[in-house]
């Protein structure tokens, strides 16, 4: 089985340097044309798409797949909820709440949310819905999700701690992550891959 795990488009917010978590913000135009881009050169045959029910993933799902499959949306598959910051300017952040904003980022297993989320609490969801697809019997899965999750995802799937969780590579605008489940147990074989630059998805 090979899940291709995507990050949603460019959203205005994103472009902005806001905080998403579950509150919404639009696809930029660029982030509709990422997703059109992905649609050419990811030439794979989904039996199944899943997608975070927020609509910037949702968004993004159907242009990846121009309309034409249905789409699973999953509550597990949603960004970690970021409690007053969401919808708030990083810089903003920085100032105002500065210190636990910095163990978010530099010390994460150390991060108390106020009203939003642990990221302990996002890895164990993401693995539940990993473990449930690995019972499914299609060959490949899109899942269209959100940064954080899939970097909780991958934390599930090494089972690292949460301290852990900023040392992968970017994971961009609607950046491809593979996993691959064997007989035995679901491996990463590439993170944050960008195609838009390649003809073809043909080896991935």
């Amino acid at each position: 089985m090979n899940i291709y795990v995507v990050r949603h488009g460019e959203t205005k917010w994103n472009a902005e340097g806001r905080l998403q978590g579950w509150l919404n913000s639009e696809l930029t135009d660029k982030g509709k044309a990422q997703a059109a881009r992905l649609r050419e050169v990811l030439q794979i045959p989904f039996q199944q798409v899943y997608s975070s029910p927020s609509k910037r993933a949702a968004d993004t799902a159907k242009i990846i797949t121009n309309g034409e499959q249905p789409i699973l949306f999953d509550e597990r598959l949603k960004e970690i909820h970021l409690g007053s910051w969401q919808g708030r300017l990083i810089a903003d952040i920085e100032k105002e709440d500065g210190k636990r904003y910095e163990c978010y980022v530099q010390m994460p297993e150390t991060y108390i949310p106020d009203t939003g989320e642990s990221i302990q609490t996002v890895k164990k969801r993401m693995n539940d819905f990993l473990q449930d697809c690995l019972k499914n019997e299609a060959e490949n899965i899109l899942v269209v999700t959100h940064g954080v999750s899939i970097r909780a995802l991958l934390l599930a799937v090494y089972n690292w701690p949460i301290d852990k969780i900023w040392s992968f590579d970017e994971i961009d605008g609607t950046s491809v992550t593979k996993i691959v489940a064997t007989s035995t147990e679901p491996t990463v074989q590439y993170i944050g891959k960008m195609p838009h630059s390649t003809h073809s998805m043909e080896n991935y």
